[in-house]
C-alpha cells in the first residue's frame, strides 16, 4: 500500500471512481490495472471543523488499513464519515475490513 498524494489523482478517482460506503468510512474505487494499489485520506470539514480532530479520524483510518493485505491496481481515496470519531478502533477496524471485501480489494493473506 502506497500513499496517493497528487491531486490529479485524487480528482481522477473522484471523477471516475466507484463508491463503496461502510458505518464509520467510505471508498471510491479506480481501477488501474497495474502497480501497487495507492490509497489516500480525505475527511472534509463537514465532519469538524477543528484540523485536531480530522487528523486524528485520518490517523485512526490509516491504523485500521495498515494491515490488510489489499490487491495490485487500484487507487483508492478513504472518506471518513462522523461515526469515525466515536466508534471503537476495533469497530472501526471491521468496518473497514468489511468494506474493502465489498468493494474487492482484499489480496491474499491474513490479517491479524
Amino acid at each position: 500500500m502506497e500513499p496517493l498524494r497528487r491531486r490529479a489523482d485524487f480528482e481522477q478517482v473522484f471523477a471516475s471512481g466507484r463508491l463503496v460506503r461502510g458505518r464509520s468510512l467510505a471508498l471510491r474505487v479506480l481501477e488501474r490495472g497495474q502497480g501497487p494499489t495507492r490509497v489516500g485520506f480525505a475527511v472534509g470539514k463537514r465532519l469538524d471543523k477543528r484540523a485536531v480532530v480530522r487528523n486524528r479520524v485520518r490517523r485512526r483510518l490509516r491504523e485500521a488499513l495498515r494491515p490488510l493485505p489489499l490487491r495490485d491496481g487500484f487507487d483508492v481515496v478513504v472518506l471518513g464519515r462522523r461515526s469515525a470519531l466515536t466508534a471503537s478502533f476495533g469497530a472501526l477496524r471491521d468496518d473497514a475490513e468489511a468494506v474493502f471485501r465489498r468493494a474487492g480489494l482484499m489480496g491474499e493473506g491474513t490479517g491479524p
